[in-house]
């Protein structure tokens, strides 16, 4: 049977940057096959996608050895259009392939641009949209829709093509669990039904349930391991892949030491954010209703929930980025109506979940400049702030970063220069909007201990469909579904509360079970590392853990 991609011997060097992104690398995939593709961030995993799709040489400028072939034929000479029709591609950042000013324009590009008949469109939009639940969504503005619905309305969006193979990077992203499976269910359905699939994603454990094929995982642009699923869990870096908790119990000796970040004491009575009987939306569009809540000035709190759930437009208040259309917003106890733009912007650090919603600049360093700028700072502070946010959102080590247009960044680059900007001002509490998307477990866990351990930062309030990293960074958690906030508790009575898990978008990790099982309190919840070296202690020392103790 003719393989549908063959990557063979290859590498690629970006000519913008001098960047070897991959170095002989050999991938092939047939139909009916399901391939994991995971590593650090930078690996080259997008670079791989890339080849395959066609997307180098023609959109980014790149010198390249060895050959990709596609359904037999080599990608080289071949068009975009000619290659779209048998490699569909959704690309990390739905913004970049959402061209359509409706959801339902959107879908009918591709086939279109084939010259299809419109009877035929019609029905293929149909179609489509029912398969991945996007049905309602038809009618509405591509620009109002939340990142997750994006992500969605791109899925279909490939799919209307007909394929012979999807490429999918990083497609938990943006999704909230409930979306995430409606997902990957219509992708693992795709390969049943002959085709194949390519997925790129760090958050390992959500896709093994979909048993892939087969994994590569990758590190420095290098193969580090291509075969089974079971080869890839004994072996993968536990500290650079999330894992399934089962297997960081089997795995114990090996987690690396993690130091938790530093805890502010509590003390001031008076909420930093608060809202009272609020209603919050757009113009004439009522996204939430009836919030009544108070965030501390010294606390660490998680937002979950489902897409399109009202989350971003939640934090988005605190900078008067939505309003209420009935209550108040009180910031440090005052109408928030009451504050200045640039006496927001201090106290604020808001991070958009689109890092192109803040990046404008030509250079990495003019980014960094422009807010301390505009506050009056000198030369010699700006630099020196540079360097310090830089340095805690791990950007320090690229070389001539400075002087780097931040565009040349990859996407998990720019998702932590955007918190680097927010750092740059010195805000007291920090708002990040799905901050680790696009990052790998290594870098989430150094990136979030140096953000939350920064000098100015005092709280930190984050929006994520990460449950894991809730339970893990959060000291409170609160629920968003249909409008309204469904739930507020610390994250070991939140592991506890079973009906969540059963609706409100969230998914029951096993990590979750983990927590539930053998955490008899409703205190802090420990490390996922440290919470696994307690359980394979007590295994080792014939202390038999109670059913569950190692889910699969």
């Amino acid at each position: 049977m003719t393989a549908l991609i063959e990557v063979r011997d290859a590498s690629v060097r970006y000519l913008s940057t001098g960047q070897t992104a991959l170095s002989s690398t050999a991938l092939t995939v047939a139909a009916g096959e399901l391939t994991l593709v995971c590593g650090p961030s930078g690996c080259g995993k997008s670079t791989l996608l890339r080849l395959v799709n066609g997307l180098i040489p023609y959109s980014y400028r790149a010198a390249v050895t060895g050959e990709v072939l596609v359904d037999g034929r080599p990608v080289a000479g071949r068009t975009i259009r000619d290659i779209s029709t048998v490699v569909g591609t959704m690309l990390q950042d739905p913004r970049k392939q959402v061209v359509g000013t409706t959801v339902r324009s959107e879908i009918a590009f591709g086939p279109e641009n084939l010259g299809l008949p419109r009877a035929e469109i019609r029905r293929r939009i149909i179609e489509v949209a029912e398969r991945v639940g996007i049905s309602h969504l038809l009618e509405r503005a591509t620009a109002g829709l939340s990142g997750g619905e994006l992500q969605m309305v791109a899925f279909a969006g490939v799919l209307v093509m007909r394929p012979k193979v999807v490429v999918v990077d990083e497609p938990l992203a943006n999704l909230d669990p409930a979306a995430s499976l409606r997902l990957m269910r219509e992708v693992r359905r795709f390969v049943d039904e002959g085709g194949a699939a390519v997925v790129v994603e760090h958050r390992v454990e959500e896709i093994l349930e979909f048993q892939p094929s087969q994994v590569l995982y990758m590190e420095d642009g290098r193969t580090r391991y291509q075969g089974p699923v079971d080869g890839f869990l004994r072996m993968a870096p536990a500290g650079h892949v999330k894992l399934p908790f089962a297997t960081l119990v089997a795995r114990a000796g090996e987690l690396p030491e993690v130091t938790p970040p530093p805890h502010h004491a509590a003390g001031e009575s008076t909420p930093r954010l608060e809202y009272r009987g609020a209603d919050l939306g757009y113009g004439a569009r009522t996204v939430l209703s009836g919030v009544d809540l108070a965030l501390g000035p010294r606390e660490r709190v998680a937002v979950l929930g489902p897409n399109g759930a009202g989350k971003s437009t939640l934090l988005r208040a605190a900078v008067m980025l939505t309003a209420a259309s009935r209550g108040e917003v009180l910031v440090d106890g005052a109408p928030i109506a009451e504050r200045s733009i640039l006496s927001l912007a201090t106290t604020f650090g808001y991070v958009f979940q689109n890092p192109g919603q803040a990046l404008f600049s030509a250079t990495v360093g003019q980014e960094l400049a422009f807010g301390p700028r505009n506050l009056g700072w000198s030369p010699e502070e700006i630099a020196r702030e540079s360097e310090n946010v830089l340095r805690a959102t791990l950007l320090d080590g690229e070389k001539d970063i400075m002087d780097r247009p931040p565009r040349t960044l990859s996407y998990g680059q720019q998702r932590r220069l955007t918190v680097a900007l927010a750092l740059a001002m010195r805000p007291r509490t920090l708002i990040l909007d799905e901050p680790t998307a696009g990052q790998d477990l290594r870098t989430t866990t150094e990136f979030i201990g140096h953000a939350l351990a920064a000098e100015s930062v005092e709280s930190v309030y984050f929006i994520t469909h990460d449950v894991d990293l809730a339970l893990t960074y959060a000291g409170r958690i609160i629920v968003v579904d249909q409008g309204r906030v469904v739930a507020d508790a610390s994250p070991a009575e939140l592991a506890r509360t079973e009906g969540l898990w059963s609706g409100a978008g969230l998914q029951e990790t096993s990590l979750v079970r983990a927590v539930r099982d053998h955490l008899a309190d409703a205190g802090s919840i420990p490390h996922p590392f440290d919470l696994a070296r307690r359980l394979s202690q007590l295994a080792r020392s014939n202390q038999t853990p109670q059913e569950g103790t190692t889910p699969s």
